[in-house]
């Protein structure tokens, strides 16, 4: 909410979010009940044929934004900790002279890669991390 601030995130929302939220899920939930063996994957068998590519087009996007929140916000979320004095003091790189909010903390960076390699080597297959996920 650190961008935008309250307001906006909030309108937009209800506005957009929300309302595309809902007709999806009652979507699928009606694809499902008209359709049993659709419960696999209801999301890409809703719709039809011709749009599969760009669905997965947008969940490809999607998925990358996603991580760029996390990646951005682990490197937030550890400027704070140095600030408010949670965790010792850490070599900070400002990427931007104009943004401040812009950084970057090799320790993060390289914790971020242990941690995906971890769940990597954990999980050992796709099917086995789409299941923690209740996929």
């Amino acid at each position: 909410m650190g961008h935008f601030g309250r307001k906006p995130i909030s309108r937009a929302w209800f506005i957009l979010v929300l309302p595309a939220l809902l007709l999806n899920y009652f979507g699928q939930g009606a694809l499902v009940l008209g359709n049993p063996e659709t419960v696999r994957n209801p999301f890409y068998l809703l719709a039809p044929s011709w749009a599969l590519l760009p669905l997965i087009g947008l969940s490809t996007m999607a998925t990358i934004i996603a991580s760029q929140a996390v990646i951005s916000g682990a490197f937030s979320m550890t400027l704070q900790a140095i600030q408010l004095g949670y965790i010792p003091r850490m070599h900070i790189q400002h990427t931007s002279s104009d943004a401040q909010g812009q950084i970057y903390i090799g320790a993060v960076n390289w914790a971020l890669m242990v941690g995906v390699i971890m769940l990597v080597i954990g999980f050992e297959s796709s099917g086995a991390l789409a299941s923690a996920y209740g996929v």
